[in-house]
């Protein structure tokens, strides 16, 4: 492509497009390529012909309803209409679906990769399996002129497509140590940012390496192994997904090519799935969920049902109850598909929506088990304050009363999101300008939710002493500090304080502080907004050198309310 070209085919000027070449060349970085020129030639793509088709078929999607349109003459459907049927008749025959939009950009791959002559290297391949697989034997019917090679490629690429399965048995199994070392420090990674503790951390770490040591080819050979619940997951779990993004960078860095939303979203199920419920009640009803969307979704269904029926009993998480006895071990299924059962069985969404949980709290069983629970609960609060001969009245009356008013204030008040607008005001924010020691900063930042009994003084105490024995990793950007500790070292509530010093703080390592926030989070969930408000705002330079040089409190709540609700 030349200058020429691009200013006519978008109808912009020759600096637009110089601006627009510098952004193409830092993406193409990314997956270590080089955009190079030759009078000759125009501009062209230098690299692993492997990771150049990966990033087509990355940003293919934004480009598709151009090329539907016919507006760009290099992706013009007639050429490759002929592919395309194909690949449609490949997938008749197959009976498969296939990711929306795979088959498009893999026939307009198609003309590239019947011209090529470059090597594609397939590290790890197990070329017997493939050389099995229904994909692969029906590439050489339909595409019988392609290279060895490159029906290996398309071959590759239609299994990772696949809706109903992955391609984890055609490749080498990966049992390294670097993996094993990756996905242990990427735990880590999403334990600090996340400012949480996993309980089940061995589990979690196992079945992330499980996860990691299959996608490692994926990412390798750029198959968009297509996750359609991506959507879902950031729409319900938006805060989940931005954390787990921004910790999957420290991923992108270890393997050294980029990590697309789909992955981030099943990452971000695998997290989420291993997040203790915020509290721990007395089981009643017995729930077995069924899933066929694999183990992180059936397990992060598992984590959501838990959450929102804390008095009932989740007996476990299955692909299908056929071969159970299910009145044995449940009083009621909850299921991504319609099965037939001898219990009642909630179909809902393999992610939870707000009408799946209103259509599950709506359901007879479910209210009975909430309203014995809650008033199981209130009766043992209250029956210390009267006599032993008038518990059964008090039991009838609390009943009565949870009865009467049961669905009354809605079931979702709790699940609302608080940020730092929301949380910070001026009661929450200091300015210093005294040279100040770090362990008194510290001190000086947390004490404020001491004064609002947020926390105890042993949750400062803790964070002093985590940051003596494992160094200043709280640092979230060059001079900003999110000081935090385990619930059970002093939390009392979730809540949020905000310290800015004008003279820099050292902390060990030769680390410097200007902004120190201490957040007290109660359990695993209830904070994530606050911290993906402050992940967001730390992402612009200019924001952060706002916040170090304010001069007072209110200069700081108008940036935040300025910044975060724009």
């Amino acid at each position: 492509m030349y200058i020429e070209q691009l200013i006519d085919l978008c109808h912009v000027s020759r600096n637009t497009v110089f601006g627009d070449i510098k952004i193409a060349v830092g993406r193409l970085q990314e997956y270590n390529l080089e955009l190079n020129y030759e009078s000759k030639c125009g501009y062209y793509i230098v690299g692993d012909p492997i990771q150049i088709r990966a990033l087509f078929i990355l940003y293919y999607e934004e480009l598709r309803s151009f090329s539907m349109g016919g507006l760009i003459p290099f992706l013009n459907r007639s050429s490759v209409q002929e592919y395309y049927d194909k690949l449609c008749a490949l997938k008749d025959e197959l009976r498969i679906e296939y990711v929306e939009g795979s088959l498009d950009a893999l026939a307009l791959l198609l003309p590239v990769m019947y011209r090529s002559t470059d090597h594609l290297e397939f590290t790890g391949l197990k070329r017997t399996e493939l050389f099995d697989s229904l994909e692969y034997q029906m590439v050489c019917k339909y595409f019988p002129d392609l290279r060895k090679e490159e029906q290996i490629y398309l071959s590759l690429h239609l299994l990772g497509s696949r809706l109903s399965i992955a391609t984890d048995e055609i490749f080498e199994k990966r049992s390294d140590q670097s993996v094993y070392v990756m996905t242990k420090a990427l735990v880590t990674e999403f334990e600090k940012t996340a400012c949480i503790n996993f309980i089940k951390r061995d589990e979690l770490e196992r079945a992330l390496f499980l996860h990691i040591c299959a996608s490692m080819y994926r990412y390798q050979y750029g198959i968009q192994f297509g996750n359609p619940m991506c959507e879902d997951v950031v729409r319900e779990y938006p805060h989940l997904f931005e954390i787990t993004k921004y910790v999957s960078v420290y991923l992108e860095q270890m393997i050294g090519l980029p990590i697309p939303d789909s992955e981030v979203a099943y990452l971000a199920l695998h997290f989420g799935a291993f997040m203790k419920p915020a509290e721990d009640m007395k089981n009643h009803l017995r729930i077995l969920i069924v899933c066929t969307n694999g183990v992180s979704t059936g397990n992060m269904l598992k984590h959501e049902i838990g959450n929102l029926l804390p008095n009932a009993e989740i007996v476990g998480v299955a692909a299908a109850p056929e071969f159970m006895n299910v009145k044995e071990e449940c009083d009621l299924i909850i299921s991504t598909v319609k099965i037939r059962s001898m219990v009642p069985v909630l179909v809902v969404h393999p992610i939870l929506t707000d009408e799946d949980r209103m259509y599950i709290l709506s359901n007879s069983l479910v209210n009975s088990c909430q309203t014995i629970g809650a008033a199981e609960e209130l009766f043992d609060r209250m029956k210390k304050y009267v006599d032993v001969s008038q518990y059964d009245s008090l039991r009838k009356d609390i009943n009565s009363y949870i009865e009467n008013t049961r669905g009354v204030s809605g079931g979702f008040a709790g699940r609302k999101d608080c940020g730092i607008v929301e949380i910070l005001d001026a009661s929450r924010v200091c300015v210093y300008n005294e040279q100040i020691a770090w362990v008194d900063a510290i001190y000086r930042a947390g004490e404020i939710l001491v004064r609002n009994a947020s926390i105890r003084k042993s949750y400062l105490d803790a964070i002093v002493s985590q940051i003596m024995y494992y160094g200043p990793y709280m640092f979230i950007t060059e001079h900003m500090v999110l000081a935090h500790a385990k619930a059970e070292d002093g939390v009392n509530r979730r809540d949020l304080s905000l310290a800015v010093f004008a003279e820099p703080v050292q902390f060990p390592k030769q680390k410097i502080a200007k902004v120190i926030f201490v957040l007290s989070a109660e359990d695993n969930e209830k904070h994530l907004k606050i911290l993906n408000d402050i992940l967001n705002f730390a992402k612009e330079e200019e924001n952060l050198k706002a916040l170090e040089h304010a001069a007072s409190v209110p200069e700081i709540l108008d940036l935040f309310r300025n910044t975060l609700q724009e």
